[in-house]
Protein backbone atom coordinates (compact mmCIF):
# COMPACT_ATOMS: atom_id res chain seq x y z
CA UNK A 1 0.00 0.00 0.00
CA UNK A 2 1.51 3.54 -0.93
CA UNK A 3 1.42 5.51 1.75
CA UNK A 4 -0.06 9.22 0.73
CA UNK A 5 1.95 12.80 1.00
CA UNK A 6 1.61 14.66 4.16
CA UNK A 7 -1.62 16.19 4.94
CA UNK A 8 0.44 19.74 5.11
CA UNK A 9 1.65 18.94 1.75
CA UNK A 10 -1.19 18.21 0.27
CA UNK A 11 -2.92 21.47 1.29
CA UNK A 12 0.46 23.22 0.23
CA UNK A 13 -0.32 21.89 -3.26
CA UNK A 14 -3.90 22.27 -3.40
CA UNK A 15 -3.25 26.39 -2.32
CA UNK A 16 -0.98 26.83 -5.25
CA UNK A 17 -3.41 24.67 -7.81
CA UNK A 18 -6.09 27.13 -6.56
CA UNK A 19 -3.05 29.85 -6.69
CA UNK A 20 -2.54 29.25 -10.38
CA UNK A 21 -6.20 29.05 -12.22
CA UNK A 22 -8.66 31.17 -8.97
CA UNK A 23 -10.09 33.33 -11.45
CA UNK A 24 -11.50 30.78 -13.73
CA UNK A 25 -12.35 28.56 -10.65
CA UNK A 26 -14.04 31.93 -8.90
CA UNK A 27 -16.45 32.56 -12.08
CA UNK A 28 -17.58 28.82 -12.07
CA UNK A 29 -18.61 28.89 -8.46
CA UNK A 30 -20.92 31.96 -9.53
CA UNK A 31 -23.05 30.14 -11.63
CA UNK A 32 -24.63 28.64 -8.27
CA UNK A 33 -25.98 32.20 -7.72
CA UNK A 34 -28.70 31.71 -10.47
CA UNK A 35 -30.67 29.10 -8.17
CA UNK A 36 -30.29 31.99 -5.42
CA UNK A 37 -32.58 34.52 -7.63
CA UNK A 38 -35.72 31.60 -7.33
CA UNK A 39 -34.78 30.79 -3.56
CA UNK A 40 -34.44 34.34 -2.25
CA UNK A 41 -37.67 35.42 -1.84
CA UNK A 42 -39.31 32.36 0.86
CA UNK A 43 -35.70 32.12 2.21
CA UNK A 44 -36.22 35.84 2.97
CA UNK A 45 -39.72 35.54 4.43
CA UNK A 46 -38.47 32.44 6.81
CA UNK A 47 -36.07 34.65 7.56
CA UNK A 48 -37.80 37.66 8.55
CA UNK A 49 -40.44 35.32 10.50
CA UNK A 50 -37.29 34.12 12.61
CA UNK A 51 -36.29 37.34 13.47
CA UNK A 52 -39.92 38.65 14.43
CA UNK A 53 -40.35 35.51 16.65
CA UNK A 54 -43.15 34.43 14.61
CA UNK A 55 -44.15 30.48 13.74
CA UNK A 56 -41.76 30.20 10.55
CA UNK A 57 -43.43 26.42 9.57
CA UNK A 58 -46.09 28.81 8.31
CA UNK A 59 -43.78 30.32 6.15
CA UNK A 60 -43.94 27.25 4.18
CA UNK A 61 -47.33 26.54 4.70
CA UNK A 62 -48.99 30.05 3.37
CA UNK A 63 -46.08 31.68 1.31
CA UNK A 64 -46.69 31.65 -2.60
CA UNK A 65 -42.89 31.70 -3.23
CA UNK A 66 -43.00 27.77 -1.89
CA UNK A 67 -43.47 26.22 -5.82
CA UNK A 68 -40.27 28.95 -6.79
CA UNK A 69 -37.96 27.71 -3.68
CA UNK A 70 -38.40 24.23 -4.53
CA UNK A 71 -37.98 24.96 -8.49
CA UNK A 72 -34.52 26.88 -7.32
CA UNK A 73 -33.61 24.16 -5.06
CA UNK A 74 -33.61 21.16 -7.68
CA UNK A 75 -31.44 24.06 -10.11
CA UNK A 76 -28.95 24.30 -7.13
CA UNK A 77 -28.66 20.98 -7.42
CA UNK A 78 -28.30 20.26 -11.27
CA UNK A 79 -25.88 23.49 -11.30
CA UNK A 80 -23.89 22.14 -8.44
CA UNK A 81 -22.98 19.04 -9.97
CA UNK A 82 -22.01 20.57 -13.06
CA UNK A 83 -20.03 23.36 -11.00
CA UNK A 84 -18.16 20.76 -9.12
CA UNK A 85 -17.83 18.70 -12.58
CA UNK A 86 -16.25 21.53 -14.24
CA UNK A 87 -14.32 22.59 -11.26
CA UNK A 88 -12.67 19.09 -10.57
CA UNK A 89 -11.33 19.05 -14.76
CA UNK A 90 -10.06 22.84 -14.26
CA UNK A 91 -7.94 21.34 -11.37
CA UNK A 92 -7.27 18.20 -12.51
CA UNK A 93 -5.91 19.68 -15.75
CA UNK A 94 -2.03 19.61 -16.58
CA UNK A 95 -2.27 22.96 -17.81
CA UNK A 96 -4.87 25.69 -18.02
CA UNK A 97 -8.14 25.39 -19.75
CA UNK A 98 -10.12 28.53 -21.03
CA UNK A 99 -13.56 28.66 -19.52
CA UNK A 100 -15.02 27.84 -22.96
CA UNK A 101 -13.37 24.55 -23.36
CA UNK A 102 -14.01 23.63 -20.04
CA UNK A 103 -17.79 24.46 -20.45
CA UNK A 104 -18.13 22.64 -23.52
CA UNK A 105 -16.46 19.56 -22.14
CA UNK A 106 -18.61 19.14 -18.87
CA UNK A 107 -21.46 19.75 -21.36
CA UNK A 108 -20.42 17.17 -22.95
CA UNK A 109 -20.28 14.91 -20.16
CA UNK A 110 -22.81 16.14 -17.99
CA UNK A 111 -25.58 13.63 -18.53
CA UNK A 112 -23.18 11.01 -17.69
CA UNK A 113 -21.75 12.41 -14.63
CA UNK A 114 -25.03 12.95 -13.54
CA UNK A 115 -26.62 9.28 -13.78
CA UNK A 116 -23.39 8.29 -11.68
CA UNK A 117 -23.70 11.54 -9.15
CA UNK A 118 -27.35 9.93 -8.68
CA UNK A 119 -26.37 6.34 -8.04
CA UNK A 120 -23.04 7.27 -5.71
CA UNK A 121 -25.61 9.05 -3.71
CA UNK A 122 -28.10 6.31 -3.84
CA UNK A 123 -25.23 4.17 -2.17
CA UNK A 124 -24.11 5.98 0.43
CA UNK A 125 -28.09 6.72 1.26
CA UNK A 126 -28.31 2.95 1.30
CA UNK A 127 -25.24 2.40 3.43
CA UNK A 128 -26.81 5.21 6.22
CA UNK A 129 -30.55 3.38 6.64
CA UNK A 130 -29.69 1.15 9.13
CA UNK A 131 -28.00 4.20 11.48
CA UNK A 132 -31.19 6.06 10.38
CA UNK A 133 -33.02 3.90 11.76
CA UNK A 134 -31.62 3.23 14.95
CA UNK A 135 -31.85 6.65 15.86
CA UNK A 136 -35.44 6.92 14.90
CA UNK A 137 -36.25 3.85 16.82
CA UNK A 138 -34.13 5.70 20.01
CA UNK A 139 -36.42 8.95 19.76
CA UNK A 140 -39.39 6.61 19.41
CA UNK A 141 -38.47 4.93 22.58
CA UNK A 142 -36.92 8.10 24.58
CA UNK A 143 -40.49 9.88 23.41
CA UNK A 144 -42.23 6.74 24.22
CA UNK A 145 -42.49 6.77 28.00
CA UNK A 146 -40.32 4.43 28.56
CA UNK A 147 -39.90 3.35 32.39
CA UNK A 148 -35.77 2.73 31.95
CA UNK A 149 -34.71 5.20 34.46
CA UNK A 150 -31.47 6.10 36.36
CA UNK A 151 -28.11 4.66 35.86
CA UNK A 152 -30.23 2.04 32.83
CA UNK A 153 -30.50 5.07 30.96
CA UNK A 154 -27.43 5.67 30.39
CA UNK A 155 -26.18 2.30 29.78
CA UNK A 156 -29.05 2.82 26.72
CA UNK A 157 -27.43 6.06 25.51
CA UNK A 158 -24.56 4.69 25.55
CA UNK A 159 -25.23 1.28 23.60
CA UNK A 160 -27.22 3.13 21.21
CA UNK A 161 -24.33 5.91 20.45
CA UNK A 162 -21.79 3.20 20.36
CA UNK A 163 -24.25 1.25 17.68
CA UNK A 164 -24.47 4.66 15.63
CA UNK A 165 -20.73 4.16 15.86
CA UNK A 166 -20.16 1.04 14.26
CA UNK A 167 -22.99 1.74 11.73
CA UNK A 168 -21.88 4.82 10.44
CA UNK A 169 -18.39 3.37 9.73
CA UNK A 170 -19.43 1.17 6.80
CA UNK A 171 -21.16 4.46 5.31
CA UNK A 172 -18.19 6.28 5.42
CA UNK A 173 -16.40 3.82 3.96
CA UNK A 174 -18.96 3.70 1.07
CA UNK A 175 -18.96 7.34 0.54
CA UNK A 176 -15.25 7.25 0.00
CA UNK A 177 -15.69 4.54 -2.44
CA UNK A 178 -17.68 6.78 -4.58
CA UNK A 179 -16.89 10.34 -3.83
CA UNK A 180 -14.61 10.38 -6.85
CA UNK A 181 -16.68 8.37 -9.62
CA UNK A 182 -18.48 11.34 -10.83
CA UNK A 183 -14.56 12.83 -11.16
CA UNK A 184 -13.54 10.16 -12.88
CA UNK A 185 -16.77 10.22 -15.48
CA UNK A 186 -15.89 13.96 -15.99
CA UNK A 187 -12.11 13.69 -16.81
CA UNK A 188 -13.64 10.43 -19.09
CA UNK A 189 -11.14 7.93 -17.45
CA UNK A 190 -14.29 5.26 -17.12
CA UNK A 191 -17.72 5.02 -18.33
CA UNK A 192 -20.41 5.96 -16.11
CA UNK A 193 -22.76 4.21 -14.08
CA UNK A 194 -21.63 1.20 -11.70
CA UNK A 195 -18.70 0.80 -13.73
CA UNK A 196 -17.15 4.17 -12.38
CA UNK A 197 -18.33 3.12 -8.67
CA UNK A 198 -16.31 -0.11 -9.43
CA UNK A 199 -13.32 2.18 -10.40
CA UNK A 200 -12.83 4.50 -7.89
CA UNK A 201 -13.72 1.54 -5.03
CA UNK A 202 -10.66 0.12 -6.58
CA UNK A 203 -8.60 3.06 -6.68
CA UNK A 204 -9.48 4.21 -2.75
CA UNK A 205 -9.63 0.62 -1.47
CA UNK A 206 -6.19 0.33 0.15
CA UNK A 207 -6.00 3.87 1.03
CA UNK A 208 -9.85 4.54 2.90
CA UNK A 209 -8.18 5.46 6.21
CA UNK A 210 -5.92 7.57 5.08
CA UNK A 211 -8.59 9.77 3.28
CA UNK A 212 -11.19 9.40 5.60
CA UNK A 213 -8.94 11.75 8.35
CA UNK A 214 -7.85 13.55 5.43
CA UNK A 215 -11.26 14.70 4.59
CA UNK A 216 -12.14 14.82 8.14
CA UNK A 217 -9.38 16.94 8.79
CA UNK A 218 -9.54 19.59 5.83
CA UNK A 219 -13.13 20.01 6.71
CA UNK A 220 -12.32 20.69 10.54
CA UNK A 221 -9.84 23.21 9.18
CA UNK A 222 -12.70 24.72 6.91
CA UNK A 223 -14.95 24.94 10.07
CA UNK A 224 -12.18 25.95 12.29
CA UNK A 225 -10.88 29.06 10.01
CA UNK A 226 -14.35 29.93 9.04
CA UNK A 227 -15.42 30.60 12.53
CA UNK A 228 -12.72 32.62 12.96
CA UNK A 229 -13.65 35.59 10.93
CA UNK A 230 -16.93 34.70 11.43
CA UNK A 231 -17.41 38.69 12.82
CA UNK A 232 -15.66 40.03 10.59
CA UNK A 233 -17.88 42.15 7.86
CA UNK A 234 -16.37 41.02 4.42
CA UNK A 235 -13.84 38.35 5.41
CA UNK A 236 -17.53 36.21 7.21
CA UNK A 237 -18.15 35.44 3.10
CA UNK A 238 -15.13 35.88 1.37
CA UNK A 239 -12.82 33.85 3.66
CA UNK A 240 -15.39 30.49 3.28
CA UNK A 241 -16.22 31.20 -0.40
CA UNK A 242 -12.77 30.85 -0.82
CA UNK A 243 -11.53 27.98 1.29
CA UNK A 244 -14.70 25.98 -0.95
CA UNK A 245 -12.56 26.40 -3.44
CA UNK A 246 -9.25 25.38 -1.66
CA UNK A 247 -11.10 22.34 -0.38
CA UNK A 248 -12.46 21.29 -4.10
CA UNK A 249 -8.43 21.77 -5.20
CA UNK A 250 -7.67 19.79 -2.28
CA UNK A 251 -9.43 16.48 -3.39
CA UNK A 252 -8.76 16.96 -6.70
CA UNK A 253 -4.81 17.15 -5.53
CA UNK A 254 -5.83 13.36 -3.08
CA UNK A 255 -7.38 11.80 -7.06
CA UNK A 256 -4.17 13.11 -8.68
CA UNK A 257 -1.88 11.04 -6.40
CA UNK A 258 -3.97 8.45 -5.91
CA UNK A 259 -4.26 7.51 -9.71
CA UNK A 260 0.04 7.66 -9.85
CA UNK A 261 -0.41 5.13 -6.96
Amino acid sequence: MTTLLPFSTQLTNAWKLFLSRWGTAVVLQLFTLIPGIFMYPLVSEYVQANVNGENVNAVFQNSVYVNQFLFGFVLLMLIGIFVASATGVLFAAQKKVSLGALLTNTVKTYIAVLYTSMLSGLAVLFSIIPAMALYYWYVAFARGGSAVTGSAVMAVDAIVLVALVALLIPAAIVATYVMYAPLAVALKVTSAGFTAIMHTKHLVAHHVWQLSWRIVGSIALFQIVSASVSTLPYASFFVPFVLSIVILAFFVELYKELQEA
